[in-house]
């Protein structure tokens, strides 16, 4: 595996403590920095531009998905995990709207991080399997791709394929120069003509079909 440099942010000690522990065994992540605040913690990643943020979302300053927003924003090559213990899809899909790569709960972490930092090295997404993370296709639907495709417009194809190429929706407004509410419209129908809940589902199917 490439060496990869990478930062913990998490306002709890203990818990930095315990990460550091499970990536000792990781000889190609190099741990360049730890950050106690938001603040912080963007403050490290532009000086230092990791390759990986490991980023909890509840920080002193500067909240995670504001972070996340602001590196993201600035097109810093930085791919930022979230490793929180909040199982609300809400933040999940806000999460990967502003593009996070990983979505990691604290309590999964000692058994699923490892596999996560690979995934993310490899340039894959990571959920955590609790929250739908290992869901292909809903349970009664069918495996055939195209004929379920065939229900969709050629726009609704189309951003289908942009989210199978791990597009938010703002780069997906931009490219097919469309405003963000109109793909927002569209994603929400993809997902109820399909019958798939949240982007997780939506990310899993796409990436099958395409």
């Amino acid at each position: 595996m490439e060496q990869k440099s990478l930062i913990i942010a998490d306002d709890h000690p203990i818990f930095r403590h315990g990460v550091r522990h499970i990536l000792s065994g990781l000889p190609w992540i190099d741990v360049v920095g730890e950050a106690e605040t938001g603040t912080s913690a963007l403050i490290q990643v532009r000086h230092l531009k990791p390759d990986i943020l490991l980023l909890d979302l509840e920080m002193p300053g500067k909240d995670g998905l504001s972070v996340l927003e602001e590196i993201t924003a600035s097109d810093l090559p930085t791919q930022v995990v979230i490793l929180t213990s909040y199982d609300d899809e809400a933040y999940l899909e806000k999460a990967l709207e502003l593009g996070t790569r990983a979505y990691v709960l604290k309590d999964e972490a000692g058994q699923t991080l490892v596999s996560c930092l690979e995934a993310v090295s490899r340039g894959s997404i990571y959920i955590s399997p609790s929250l739908g993370g290992q869901t292909r296709i809903p349970p009664g639907k069918s495996d055939n791709h195209q004929e379920q495709l065939m229900s969709l417009t050629q726009m609704e194809r189309t951003i289908l394929k942009a989210v199978a190429q791990f597009k938010t929706s703002k780069e997906i407004a931009r490219d097919l120069d469309i405003s963000y509410r109109t793909v927002q419209c569209h994603r929400n129908n993809i997902c109820a003509k399909l019958g798939l809940k949240g982007a997780n589902q939506l990310l899993q199917f796409a990436k099958e079909a395409f």
